[in-house]
């Protein structure tokens, strides 16, 4: 218990200096984020825009959902445009144009080479100035700016009325509503005062500096928008730091054997038996399970039909887009999978409670019902409330019930609070076994083993609650910051370590390791994940107009993520093992073999890729194209979602009979597994990874906005990739319906349930 102790301290060390970086650097953002001023006026002072028109521009961009369309300072989806750097090419037009009548009474293109050069200097210098006044809370645009913004909004009324072309958007999508956060006057125009504050922040300097708020994002030669040194630096100094913290995380994991120990007889799988009885708690789970195939098969469709979207402006000719369009079937892909991925951890925690107890508590069949129906009004009730407010039929309310407007935290208000009481009746079903079982005295190192699982457990609800400090109306810098709590802190952080904690503690529980291996090396690995993570989380904060400090946090942090995430392969390794040797008795071959995927995933998708894209140098040019998407896909199927059918291939095998579980059916599961890996490797190398190599290379040649523009989707060799996706999409999609029908038929092989079950064995060793 010593050692424990000592690990213990280390590792709350780790998360309070992890977590008062994060949280110091956060504070800055009042400090540093780019004003929003209470006017917008041209040079006579007269008025253009006011910042309720620019609140109100920013709730249209959320209620119609269009984070799930294009994206906002490179963050959102990569079908449709980057609207700050588009915004930003667009003005810088206007304001060519307004010169070029000026000086020569021709139009922009008619002038000569030194003629326009000479144009674009002037408004390069132009727009670099920073012309807010801190003291009256305004901000003053020249003659030439004004033209720019009055040639931006032309430009976003031709788009957003009467746009056939806008692939897999309806026509006139945007409504002329005055909802709520919103004020009187034209919805396109005020969007567009949105989208132009966007390109005047990312091209303005900060006061005292040369640089942009947003760290000269997006890159522009037209508007000055090149990488800072600093940004080439601290790239070099990651990988450096990468190789140092290679070495010395392989010296403290070999000198004091921080892996996971075998039990002796851990080849005689005989021993290994899963016709135990189950509790009628542990019963109710398995429907669980099925709502969590279903939903993931309804997600790989949606995947299916956005892919369409790509190639043609429907689905087979049919006008889907009118009742179904890109940005809400986007929406549901990325809610879908979070959902079913939390619902797979929450039934198994639950199918775990009895098991660490050794007995039903009271009632606790009823909470699991109450929690399940619950959950159901959850998807159901948000994702109808999301194609509500994306048509324009939920209006007022709409970030209540509707489309909150921001990627990964699409749930009205009202859905995410119950989605977190959810979580926490979740809780409350598991400490009504975990905390008895840990008040046992007979096994203390069990007890600790608990206490972690239960930790992670708390964790998911509580990190969640982040998505509550975000409005409507908040800052763009404030609300990604808590955002990205959501997206990689509590996804990518506490999922992970959850993830983690349960391997171990599942591994105890069949018997294959020692507990008190287990447990020193679920300390080091958290110590790494959460060391490395929490800070690492930091690459998000690059460009989206938060303090240059994350240039060298986000950067080094982001290059040790990868340490933690490649020490899995050889856990991954050690799986394969035990799966390798077992005899053919051996019931768990199924989850190994997605334990196993999940290793090499992990290092791959997630590590790998992962650091491909997040250092700066890189970052500035590759930021939100389909680089990115490759990586997310390779995390997040790759990892969570292969993890998640490993902890529910488990958990069946105890909840139904052991005759279900044929030689037939175990090769129908080898093969599914075989079929995501095939199609997860297809979809990722085959398809996104070539097509963010093409649009890195366009942005580098022609600027961000040019590779982020719907033209780029449509030259052939795009196309061609596009469509040659279909084929590892298709063997993807035969495995998920593999699994799919094996739980179905699963559902009618459930054991009775039992009033006792075997009690805990507290002398595992």
């Amino acid at each position: 218990m010593t050692t424990y102790k000592r690990l213990n301290k280390t590792l709350l060390w780790v998360l309070v200096i992890a977590f008062s970086i994060l949280i110091a650097g956060g504070l800055l953002i009042f400090k540093n984020e780019a004003p929003r001023p209470s006017r917008i006026v041209d040079e006579s002072g007269t008025t253009i825009v006011t910042k309720q028109q620019l609140i109100s521009g920013q709730a249209v961009y959320e209620k119609y959902g269009l984070t799930d369309y294009g994206s906002y300072l490179g963050n959102g989806t990569y079908f449709g445009p980057d609207y700050t750097a588009q915004a930003l090419h667009i003005y810088l037009r206007g304001m060519y144009q307004y010169y070029s009548q000026k000086q020569y009474n021709q139009t922009f293109k008619q002038l000569s080479t030194e003629q326009k050069a000479g144009i674009r200097g002037k408004v390069k210098a132009e727009i670099r100035q920073n012309r807010y006044s801190q003291a009256k809370d305004q901000l003053t645009l020249t003659t030439a700016q004004t033209a720019g913004l009055q040639h931006l909004t032309r430009y976003y009324r031709h788009e957003f009325r009467n746009n056939p072309h806008e692939a897999g958007m309806p026509e006139n999508m945007i409504k002329n509503n005055t909802d709520d956060f919103m004020t009187h006057g034209d919805k396109i125009d005020q969007l567009t005062y949105f989208f132009f504050w966007g390109a005047w922040l990312s091209s303005t300097n900060r006061p005292g500096q040369t640089y942009s708020y947003t760290n000269n994002w997006p890159y522009d030669l037209d508007a000055g928008n090149v990488m800072l040194p600093e940004a080439m630096v601290w790239t070099a100094l990651s990988v450096a730091l990468l190789v140092a913290g290679v070495g010395i995380v392989i010296y403290f994991y070999k000198r004091y054997h921080f892996d996971m120990e075998y039990t002796l007889d851990y080849r005689d799988m005989g021993t290994i038996k899963t016709d135990e009885p189950i509790t009628s708690s542990q019963r109710k789970a398995a429907k669980y399970f099925l709502i969590v195939m279903l939903m993931f098969f309804i997600q790989v469709m949606l995947g299916e039909l956005l892919a369409h979207y790509y190639v043609e402006n429907g689905f087979f000719g049919i006008p889907l887009q009118n009742i179904w369009p890109f940005n809400l079937a986007k929406t549901w892909h990325l809610q879908l999978v979070i959902f079913w991925i939390a619902t797979a951890w929450l039934a198994t925690g639950i199918y775990i409670t009895p098991r660490v107890l050794g007995r039903e508590p009271k009632r606790q069949g009823f909470l699991v019902d109450t929690l399940f129906y619950a959950l159901l009004v959850v998807v159901a009730g948000s994702m109808l409330g999301e194609w509500g407010s994306s048509l324009g039929i939920i209006n007022n309310k709409w970030w209540i019930f509707g489309h909150y407007g921001w990627e990964y935290a699409e749930m009205g208000k009202f859905w995410q609070i119950l989605f977190i009481v959810g979580m926490v009746l979740w809780v409350i079903i598991l400490c009504r076994g975990f905390l008895p079982a840990i008040k046992i005295k007979k096994n203390l190192d069990r007890s600790r083993l608990l206490q972690l699982l239960l930790a992670g457990s708390v964790a998911i609800p509580a990190f969640y609650l982040a998505s509550l400090f975000i409005l409507p109306n908040s800052h763009v810098t404030f609300a990604d910051y808590w955002r990205w709590w959501i997206v990689h802190l509590w996804v990518e952080g506490i999922f992970e370590s959850f993830a983690v904690i349960l391997i171990g503690y599942l591994l105890v529980d069949m018997k294959l390791t020692t507990i008190k291996s287990t447990i020193r090396a679920l300390y080091f690995q958290l110590i790494l994940l959460l060391g490395t993570g929490v800070v690492g989380m930091g690459h998000h904060y690059f460009w989206e107009g938060d303090h240059a400090i994350w240039l060298a946090l986000g950067s080094c942090f982001s290059a040790l993520e990868v340490i933690p995430l490649c020490l899995l392969v050889w856990e991954a390794y050690t799986h394969y093992r035990v799966y390798r040797e077992s005899k053919r008795d051996f019931p768990y071959k199924g989850t190994f073999m997605f334990l196993v995927s999940t290793g090499l995933w992990n290092a791959i998708g997630a590590g790998a890729l992962g650091f491909l894209i997040n250092a700066p140098a890189i970052n500035f040019f590759e930021h939100g194209t389909q680089w990115t998407s490759a990586h997310a896909h390779g995390s997040m199927a790759g990892v969570y979602g292969f993890f998640s059918i490993a902890i529910i291939l488990f958990a069946m095998r105890h909840l139904t009979k052991p005759e279900f579980w044929t030689p037939k059916v175990e090769r129908w599961i080898k093969w599914s597994c075989w079929a995501f890996n095939i199609g997860l490797a297809g979809m990722t190398f085959v398809t996104l990874m070539p097509m963010g190599y093409l649009q890195l290379k366009d942005a580098l040649q022609f600027g961000y906005w040019h590779a982020r523009q719907a033209s780029f989707y449509k030259e052939p060799v795009i196309q061609g990739l596009t469509i040659a996706r279909s084929v590892p999409d298709i063997i993807f999609t035969a495995g998920v319906v593999i699994i799919l029908v094996i739980f179905f038929r699963a559902m009618f092989h459930l054991k009775k349930a039992s009033k006792e079950i075997n009690p805990v064995d507290y002398d595992i060793k």
